[in-house]
């Protein structure tokens, strides 16, 4: 099945949860599909035809599936529009793993892709060993900044940074979009599960997943105009810089225009995954 037609069975699935009382999250438990192999990460979902009833997240809108092999966990997510992708782009996605019966946010791995100049990109491969040849340098310069994606543990207040694991043990994911919709696809090594109660094959989990709202960096393109367009927009940014330089408080039109605006929300939910055996 091509992205584009998995794309389309999300959407309608969406359109169908909205015409049926949708369940509570306690109430639902994800059956994960049995991976037959290990899967190619790319942002592609052409591996993902056998899932012929992906889930929706109604109050953010995004689309879900989950599979699972005896070593990874893999999730495909697809975020249609600007209020369910929010300000992804600046905080990344936490993707929060539990094999307890609590949810818990001390155990997971931060998804995060950020754009870098493509001189630094080369330069960063060829100080990890990784030899590039001319015609690889010439592709990549042919574009001034290359996507970098980049997967930081997240770790209980305290605990050890885990040994620099080797690429096939390493959590990954990559996005690939076009127009408004954008395909996410992630892969969380079973052992971050395991290591907690020993989560195995079959066995229930808990996942998280949390993305999007404020921070520096959303407040400053939106200061320089640069992370919303249209009048209301621009009306909150001026409102922000009026009440920055005279230190008031936000009057309530910025406050309207800037913090109620439903493409900065941050969203989160959780899923119950039952997981699948070979």
């Amino acid at each position: 099945m091509t992205s584009k037609r998995f794309t389309a069975i999300l959407m309608m699935a969406a359109v169908a949860a909205l015409a049926v009382p949708a369940s509570s999250a306690k109430d639902v438990v994800i059956q994960s599909v049995w991976a037959p192999g290990p899967m190619v990460i790319d942002g592609v979902a052409q591996e993902w035809g056998d899932v012929t009833e992906p889930f929706v997240d109604k109050a953010s809108g995004a689309k879900y599936a989950v599979k699972n092999d005896g070593r990874d966990l893999y999730i495909i997510m697809v975020l249609a529009n600007d209020v369910s992708k929010s300000t992804i782009d600046y905080t990344g996605m936490k993707v929060y793993v539990t094999s307890g019966p609590k949810k818990a946010k001390d155990s997971g791995v931060l998804f995060l892709q950020k754009i870098m100049p493509t001189e630094e990109f080369i330069a960063t491969f060829e100080k990890k060993g990784q030899a590039l040849t001319d015609a690889q340098k010439a592709e990549l310069r042919k574009k001034p900044n290359q996507p970098v994606f980049l997967e930081e543990p997240i770790l209980p207040k305290g605990a050890a940074a885990p040994a620099v694991a080797s690429e096939a043990d390493r959590p990954t994911f990559r996005s690939a979009g076009k127009g408004q919709v954008t395909v996410y696809e992630f892969k969380v090594p079973l052992s971050r599960i395991a290591r907690q109660q020993g989560a195995a094959e079959g066995g229930p989990i808990k996942v998280g997943f949390e993305w999007g709202g404020m921070n520096k960096e959303v407040r400053k393109d939106i200061l320089a105009g640069r992370a919303a367009s249209g009048s209301r927009a621009s009306e909150g940014a001026a409102a922000m810089t009026a009440n920055d330089q005279s230190g008031d408080s936000p009057r309530e039109g910025a406050d309207f225009n800037f913090n109620r605006d439903r493409r900065y929300m941050k969203h989160a939910f959780w899923i119950d995954v039952q997981l699948a055996t070979r």
